[in-house]
């Protein structure tokens, strides 16, 4: 298995496993956040620095928020479809994953679990490089700058990266 060094990278914050947590809210309390997904709900938790490239079946994601700065709802499909588009001209394809889902995280400012609605943008490739993150990080510098968020989830794998 390949392995890339997080620390190449400027991530503001980086979790290489998950594991399964019962709800969104428990995830959010004991991990700082969860995401649901269509077999279970999951969080990042700590590992090591690394993210692992499986030898031929690999999903980088762009996780999209449905509220602008903390908690102000706000409709996110422009923004969906910029990222779809951008996604479709890089990798000359059609098979763009993209489903709506929740996810959850603690606010330490609002002393509280935020459970909101996020888009999931994948794509599935063979391999994942260096370039293929950066663009990653490229997609979620836009949507921080577009949808005033402190960070946007990238996810790698089983990692995830916060921009």
């Amino acid at each position: 298995m390949k392995k890339i060094n997080s620390n190449l990278f400027n991530f503001s914050f980086f979790l290489s496993d998950r594991k399964k947590v019962e709800s969104l809210e428990i995830g959010a309390m004991e991990n700082g956040g969860a995401t649901q997904f269509k077999d279970a709900v999951y969080s990042n938790i700590e590992g090591d620095s690394n993210i692992r490239i499986n030898e031929k079946n690999n999903t980088i994601s762009l996780f999209i928020p449905s509220t602008m700065e903390v908690n102000q709802k706000t409709d996110n499909s422009n923004i969906i479809q910029y990222i779809v588009k951008k996604l479709k001209k890089e990798y000359n394809t059609d098979n763009i994953i993209f489903y709506d889902t929740k996810g959850s995280w603690y606010s330490d400012n609002l002393n509280q679990v935020v459970v909101e609605n996020i888009t999931i943008v994948s794509i599935d490739t063979a391999s994942i490089t260096e370039s293929d993150i950066n663009l990653f990080i490229q997609l979620a510098e836009y949507i921080k700058l577009e949808m005033q968020q402190e960070g946007v989830s990238i996810s790698i794998n089983s990692a995830l990266c916060i921009v």
